[in-house]
């Protein structure tokens, strides 16, 4: 019976089950939830909403980093540094802070893991050290910016095709900005920014550069990686 005692244990808590979610904010079809975190301050949140639009319609706007400040709470500058195939890029992203606090810097790994036809998971986290490993033109942003790099950051989207064409998105994330910050923006980037990045999220998906986008597909209808029909 031990084996099976530890094996539950483990389960129990394990980092997925650490806490309980708590509501945050429901408006506008968004909810943002928030729970504690195994060893830190900082509560992880998860925020889900549906969008009357195809899977491929949102992930082609997942897939053009270079216009998140468009639609992610307090990003300025978002771009790619690396493809090393179809389902992974390492990218960047820069946050803006009110003054007089620094900025943050994210430098990312996000892999797109096909679960079915109808549901993906980007798997992301932060590799802070990945410009300093890689001596290319891409990494002068952010070698040349002065924000405060994050050290630690991973999270998830996962977005599944209904059965009505809609898609439904679940973000689950978990980050350490580093440095001194007011208990009131922190709780703003948990609640606010997921809810502030959705309600931008529905508006970007109805751009028209994004809605013939077709996701690359074999004739058995698995992900291949990359779009049909678009031009960014």
């Amino acid at each position: 019976m031990k084996p099976l005692i530890s094996l539950i244990l483990a389960f129990l808590l394990s980092p997925a089950l650490a806490g309980n979610w708590k509501l945050e904010k429901d408006e506008e079809g968004i909810r943002v939830y928030t729970r504690d975190y195994p060893a830190s301050d900082i509560r992880e949140f998860r925020a889900e909403m549906r969008l009357p639009v195809s899977l491929d319609r949102v992930l082609a706007v997942f897939d053009d980093f270079k216009r998140y400040p468009e639609w992610k709470f307090k990003v300025s500058k978002a771009g790619v540094l690396d493809q090393p195939d179809a389902r992974s890029w390492h990218h960047y992203q820069d946050i803006n802070m009110p003054f007089p606090l620094d900025d943050r810097l994210f430098v990312l790994h996000s892999r797109l893991r096909p679960v079915s036809e109808q549901e993906v998971v980007i798997e992301t986290r932060a590799v802070p050290g990945w410009c300093k490993a890689h001596d290319v033109k891409t990494c002068e942003p952010v070698n040349a910016s002065d924000a405060l790099l994050v050290q630690k950051a991973s999270g998830k989207h996962v977005l599944r095709q209904l059965d009505d064409g809609s898609t439904h998105v679940t973000w689950i994330q978990h980050a350490e900005p580093g440095g001194v910050l007011p208990d009131w923006l922190v709780n703003s980037m948990l609640v606010d920014g997921p809810w502030e990045t959705f309600n931008k999220l529905r508006e970007q998906v109805n751009k028209p550069r994004y809605r013939q986008a077709r996701l690359r597909r074999d004739a058995a209808g698995n992900l291949l990686g990359g779009f049909e029909n678009v031009s960014w």
